[in-house]
């Protein structure tokens, strides 16, 4: 059998998981992939916030910034990307300065 290089993960995290959580006070369920639960599991744990006080933090964000979302799912999924990669140092405009904690390896 072949040794994979982008492949190497377990297929669970790729399974999707539907949640319900409170946004703002609002409940609501979430279907995202297993590794996005846990990155965002980890950053509240950082926060010392509940997935859902977190999750309801971003949605204020993006209300307070005026963006036009039309998949918030799809929303919750980018910050988790753009958490990784401006603490791997790899976000254009942003030195690797970045906080430390969560790195790609975290998530396996």
């Amino acid at each position: 059998m072949a040794i994979t290089q982008y492949c190497n993960f377990s297929a669970d995290l790729a399974r999707p998981r539907q949640r319900s959580v409170r946004v703002n006070g609002l409940a609501t369920c979430l279907r995202l992939e297993e590794v996005y639960w846990t990155i965002i599991e980890k950053l509240a744990r950082e926060e010392s916030l509940s997935v859902g006080k977190l999750i309801s933090r971003w949605a204020l964000e993006m209300d307070l910034a005026h963006e036009d979302v039309w998949n918030f799912t799809g929303y919750v999924r980018v910050i988790c990307v753009v958490q990784l990669m401006k603490r791997a140092g790899s976000m254009p405009g942003h030195g690797s300065d970045a906080a430390p904690g969560l790195a790609a390896r975290d998530v396996q």
